[in-house]
């Protein structure tokens, strides 16, 4: 198999027409539409379903105008497939378990066109979501054997920001004027900074530039970074003055390490490996990986920090809790022997522009010394 993200592009196309189907079939029971309104309900979701798949292969090869305004249309009606398909089904079996009761309202057309008023007002909270700036967030770990003079040192991270046709530049000039508020001492990108195969915006490599940070910027790359073996962003973020950690390790301030990884899933398989067994183990390390899973070797001794992100914590809910299972460490702070781990919900989104319960963050580091 060449493409693996081709099945997995049918796949979501054929998730969307699950959705679009079960939606109509909702409506024209729940609203007791007649046969002229069926029609037009089965007709409207077949319709989106296909504009889905050609609006997402027009797109592949054109940009701006057309393309972008039917990128963002198939995206945002996918979203709103999704949380309008979960809302409809949650409210389907109350109301049916009413209808049980014997509660005569839940069999009403006005009981129907609440649920859609409901499900209409989520999709409207995740396009605001979706468009917040990031917040910061800080979170203070203890670092054993964190140098005393270290103690307070600041790691602004920036995760997932997906920046592309959907996530404009502006955004990413926001979370330049945040960070520039708080000056951080090391700036660390953990991958999917931009979106797969489209042209970095005109600008971008002047912000990053732009953004304080007294001891320079690091990054590795992510999965969306690697469809193109990771070169073409690598170039990219070496023009703009940040360091690639591509299995590499460097010292930016003397008694602490900073190390990190290309995309676990689609690198060197035996990347943290390699790096493992060529750490300096008396000096924390920060560890830099975009996938947060698949680096038990680096935490096995030593201590630090490892910085992760690819979760959005679910970004859509409720795919946040189906996705948990997939993975050891999903969001926040955990504990790994004496490292902590921190995973980042990150600063933009993936495919529709949009985000619910699961806010956008910069996560901001604080390193404390500790025994």
């Amino acid at each position: 198999m060449k493409n693996p993200f081709h099945l997995f592009g049918l796949g979501l196309a054929l998730f969307y027409l699950a959705f679009n189907v079960y939606i109509a079939l909702w409506l024209a029971f729940r609203l007791r539409l007649g046969p002229k309104g069926r029609f037009i309900v089965y007709e409207t979701a077949l319709l989106l379903s296909a504009f889905y798949p050609l609006a997402r292969f027009f797109a592949s090869t054109h940009f701006g105008g057309i393309a972008d305004i039917m990128l963002w249309l198939a995206l945002f009606g996918f979203g709103s497939a999704f949380i309008s398909f979960w809302v409809l089904l949650a409210c389907d079996l109350s109301l049916t378990v009413l209808n049980g009761l014997g509660v005569d309202w839940a069999r009403t057309r006005a009981a129907g066109g609440g649920v859609l008023l409901l499900a209409a007002a989520f999709v409207a909270l995740a396009v605001w979501s979706g468009a917040e700036t990031p917040r910061l967030k800080r979170v203070e770990v203890t670092v054993k054997g964190l140098p005393k003079a270290l103690d307070g040192f600041t790691i602004a991270q920036i995760s997932d920001l997906h920046l592309g046709r959907m996530i404009k530049l502006e955004r990413l000039e926001k979370i330049a004027a945040t960070l520039n508020e708080v000056r951080p001492d090391l700036i660390v990108i953990t991958g999917d900074f931009s979106e797969r195969r489209e042209p970095m915006p005109e600008g971008t490599c002047g912000i990053i530039k732009s953004i304080y940070s007294r001891y320079g910027k690091a990054a590795v790359l992510g999965n969306h970074d690697m469809f193109t073996a990771g070169e073409v962003a690598a170039g990219f973020f070496e023009s703009c003055g940040v360091k690639m950690l591509r299995g590499q390790v460097y010292e930016p301030v003397p008694g602490l390490l900073v190390a990190g990884v290309d995309d676990l899933r689609r690198g060197d398989g035996e990347a943290v490996r390699k790096l493992a067994a060529a750490l300096d183990r008396s000096k924390p390390l920060v560890f830099l990986s975009h996938q947060p899973q698949g680096f038990d070797e680096i935490t096995a001794a030593g201590s630090g920090l490892v910085l992760s992100g690819h979760t959005h914590a679910g970004q859509i809910f409720p795919f946040g809790p189906l996705e948990r299972k997939m993975f050891k460490y999903f969001y926040g702070l955990y504990k790994a022997g004496n490292f902590s781990v921190y995973v980042t919900s990150g600063a933009g989104a993936w495919g529709p522009p949009m985000r619910l319960f699961a806010d956008s963050e910069l996560p901001l580091l604080i390193l404390r010394s500790g025994l």
